[in-house]
Order: structure tokens, then sequence, then C-alpha cells
């Protein structure tokens, strides 16, 4: 019983020797660190610039924005629930936010689904999200990636939120590399005379598209 209990005092004094000098030591240690590279990547890259022109001079966008950042708990008196509510909102983030250009007041959240299956761990960020936006009473707009090529839809979801944004003619953004596309005429060819949108980052990007392509228009 001696010797346990001694190997147990042993036990002790040496996680506490580590804790106190090596620890301690490590996290005054300057690591080495490289950039990840762009923020936004593909479809979610193309579905901001999507969101960019939507809303013009009139709001501003942010992506991947911490909820905490936006939100805080309301009326919660319990030192233990208000760190729970904290750390919730701290661990997780909103896609989109649409900001006020004056105040950069958040106006509208936009959730992107990215068209991946459903996992637990997004089923729960979901609800999660559906719950905070509607507790603080912010306007949650969900859209896929088809609405990268669909921005005068946009315009139209977010018309409903943001005072002065008018839908006008589609604007449409190249598939392959999310840059704006441009029509034009073909000039020759069996389709000589008929319009096309073509990739504005030609000859870079050779990506073209019917003009007249019709897409899903269905509500989500």
């Amino acid at each position: 019983m001696t010797n346990i209990f001694i190997i147990v005092v042993l036990l002790v004094v040496f996680f506490f020797i580590i804790q106190k000098y090596v620890i301690k030591h490590d996290d005054t240690r300057d690591y080495p660190y490289q950039s990840k590279g762009p923020l936004l990547r593909g479809q979610e890259s193309a579905f901001y610039n999507a969101l960019r022109s939507a809303v013009g001079e009139h709001a501003v966008v942010f992506a991947k924005v911490n909820m905490a950042s936006v939100i805080t708990p309301k009326s919660i008196k319990n030192k233990k629930q208000l760190f729970v509510a904290s750390n919730r909102i701290a661990r997780s983030y909103f896609d989109y936010v649409i900001c006020d250009p004056r105040t950069l007041e958040p106006r509208v959240i936009v959730e992107l689904d990215n068209g991946q299956p459903l996992t637990k761990g997004k089923a729960e960020r979901q609800k999660l999200l559906m719950h905070v936006c509607k507790s603080a009473n912010l306007p949650l707009i969900g859209a896929s990636v088809k609405h990268s090529y669909q921005v005068g839809r946009l315009r139209r979801l977010l018309a409903a939120h943001i005072d002065l944004i008018e839908s006008d003619k589609e604007i449409r953004f190249c598939k392959k590399c999310g840059s704006p596309m441009v029509i034009k005429t073909a000039n020759q060819g069996e389709f000589k005379g008929r319009r096309f949108f073509t990739c504005s980052r030609q000859p870079n990007c050779t990506y073209t598209e019917n003009y007249n392509v019709v897409f899903d228009t269905e509500d989500e």
C-alpha cells in the first residue's frame, strides 16, 4: 500500500514539473506559420462574387464570419448556462453575412448548400443556425451552388430585406473559374448571328454557354 502511495505522489510531482516548466516554456516558443491560401475556394468563391454583384453598392458581403462576432446570448444570468451558450456560437460561423454599407450592421444571413451529403455535424450546425437567426431576428436565406450563376434570382431574394436592391437582367458567372461572363455574338460558322455567354478571362478561360439556357427557377 505504501509503495502505491509513493508511486502516486511521484506521478503528481512529475506532472506538476511538466506543467510548470516544460509546457510553460513551450507556450513562449515562436513557431513557424504559413498562409493557407485563399479564404474561399471554388464554389464558395464563385457564390461570393455573385453575392457582391447582386447587392452592388447597397450592401457589403462578408464570408465565414464567426457567430460570436454577430450575435450574443440574451437574458442569461446563470454563469454556467452563459458559458455554454457563448461556447456554442464561438465554435460555429455564418457562411455569408450581408451588412449595411454605412453601419456594417448585419441585415441578412446567407447559407450556401454545397450539395454535400448531410452529416451529423452538418445537421447540428444547420439546426443551430436556424435557432440563432430566429431568436436574434436575423433573416436567413438558403441558397444552392446554382445561384452562383443566377445573380438576378439572388437579387430577388435579397430585395425583400435590403432597400434599394432592384431586380434587373441576369448576370452570369463562369462555371469553370467563377469570373463574370460577357455576351458576344457569333460572326461566323453555323451559329452566326446568335448570342452566347463567354468567360471574361478569355483566352485564359475558354468556357462558353448558350445565351438561351434555362435554369431551374423553383423556390428552394
